[in-house]
């Protein structure tokens, strides 16, 4: 038999109460936080599974907001391409449209109106493109590529022409084509500048056999000077008679210095060259300081150089220009690549898998066109459009536009090949839209799924809480309620 004592009753009861209360205590807390534990050593496996999908969610999150951000921007790029598309488009009745049918009507414009207004279209257009091509999303510029801070493009005037520059590059900037000798070593002139491959150029021997060779009679006849070039065979006065009257029409008499007197020489005139051409020739070849004719070796033959403005370019020139085209490829191709939930992974040489991440930048350069042609022409639709509109500005009033028609017709040409690649980049730019949008529901469903998986895991059944923080507080009250019945009542209560 077990005694029970005062001492004892007391300590069981204190004992059972504080577990009441903690009980009690636990279950408020679990109602108040509706999470089913709340520290690691609570549940270790449910927390360590848990902390996994809640940096798996953060993750997911974050990749959704750069994909938003990313498809927020795309979207504006391509309200920007379809303004610029409707602009250049040649088929739904725009300015370029009618282009050829106007630049048409300037045959029969004697006084240029149609001229002047298309030029100031065309101009309008140009800048307005650009204007374009130059927004921005938030506080960076969309097609600016990797360098968002800085405008992409700006027009400069050069020699009173507007010039497009792309992040101070300009965006005609190609490699020269110049002439090489057969072992592939530029051609250069005796002061180090090479011969561009668009000089002109003749055979030394051609040009000297039909032009410029040393004469081997100068003589006058009624006045006029006239050179024999080597290799004409000459006919003397018998041999000349003994020619029919409209044989010896083709001949011109030239009396000869190597003839005995008095016997004249007779040359056919398709052989015979005035002074005057045979100087003007000599005058359209290059000429050292001696003002001899420079001689450049093409294909391991001798050749003149044709006079002109741009026979010839520097080795400064040359080498800054195949700099800028070598920058302008790079900057057209510009990367700058964002996660997106793409698997973001680097390959063993620590190098970034394209495949596994996205790529946001947008070089304006892609879309325009940079750089120039086999015709040497620009690929960039803001300077077609201002070369046309230069065309249009240098007939004059009144002026005949059937001289400058072929070239213009020959430009109306490659903008639209211009506009056609300008095509194909936006509708890749579009597909790039599509795509991002895509991502972003994989991306917040993702989200969800993983806020599910570790709400699984962390949250209570409300129902289940409220109903044991209900039964919890109903013991504890309870045994408050005990202890009354069996705590003797101290002095203060009995004076009470």
């Amino acid at each position: 038999m077990i005694r029970a004592t005062t001492g004892g009753v007391l300590r069981s009861y204190r004992t059972n109460l504080m577990n009441s209360f903690i009980r009690d205590n636990k279950a408020r807390e679990t109602v108040l936080t509706q999470r089913v534990f709340n520290s690691y050593a609570e549940d270790p496996a449910s927390a360590a599974k848990a902390f996994r999908l809640r940096k798996a969610r953060m993750q997911a999150s974050s990749q959704l907001d750069v994909c938003k951000d990313s498809f927020y921007k795309y979207q504006g790029a391509y309200a920007c391409l379809q303004k610029v598309s409707e602009l250049i488009d040649t088929e739904n009745g725009s300015d370029m449209a009618t282009l050829k049918d106007t630049a048409l009507r300037w045959l029969d414009d004697p006084k240029g109106d149609a001229r002047v207004q298309l030029a100031k279209v065309l101009d309008n257009l140009s800048d307005t493109i650009i204007q374009n091509m130059n927004q921005t999303y938030g506080d960076d510029f969309i097609f600016a590529g990797a360098d968002g801070q800085n405008v992409p493009f700006e027009v400069k005037e050069v020699d009173g022409h507007k010039q497009l520059y792309y992040r101070g590059i300009p965006v005609d900037a190609a490699v020269p084509k110049v002439m090489t000798n057969t072992d592939g070593t530029k051609v250069e002139m005796p002061n180090g500048d090479y011969v561009m491959a668009s000089a002109e150029t003749v055979e030394k021997v051609a040009f000297q056999e039909t032009v410029a060779g040393t004469p081997d009679t100068v003589a006058t006849e009624n006045g006029t000077v006239f050179y024999v070039n080597d290799g004409a065979a000459p006919l003397n006065k018998t041999a000349y008679d003994a020619l029919t009257a409209e044989e010896q029409a083709e001949y011109t008499e030239i009396p000869d210095t190597a003839v005995p007197p008095g016997d004249p020489t007779y040359y056919k005139t398709s052989e015979l060259t005035d002074k005057e051409s045979y100087d003007k020739a000599l005058e359209s070849v290059m000429k050292d300081a001696n003002g001899n004719p420079i001689t450049v070796t093409i294909d391991g033959k001798d050749h003149y150089v044709v006079e002109c403005d741009k026979a010839t370019i520097t080795q400064a020139d040359y080498d800054k220009s195949c700099k800028d085209a070598e920058k302008l490829e790079y900057l057209a191709k510009e990367k700058r690549f964002v996660d997106i939930g793409l698997g973001l992974q680097e390959d063993e040489n620590g190098k970034l898998i394209e495949s596994s991440a996205f790529n946001e930048a947008l070089s304006g350069l892609t879309f325009l066109g940079y750089g120039l042609d086999k015709d040497g022409d620009p690929k960039n639709i803001y300077s077609i459009v201002q070369r046309l509109k230069d065309i249009s500005d240098s007939v004059p009033e009144g002026g005949d536009f059937q001289s400058a028609w072929p070239e213009f017709n020959r430009l109306v040409g490659k903008l639209e090949t211009a506009s056609s690649e300008f095509k194909t980049q936006f509708t890749n730019q579009s597909a790039a839209t599509t795509k991002l949008e895509g991502n972003i529901e994989l991306l917040e469903d993702n989200v969800y799924n993983l806020k599910e998986q570790y709400s699984n895991l962390e949250d209570v059944n409300m129902a289940d809480a409220i109903t044991s923080f209900i039964w919890a507080e109903y013991c504890y009250n309870a045994a408050l309620k005990v202890g009354n019945s069996i705590l003797s009542q101290s002095l203060m209560d009995y004076l009470q």
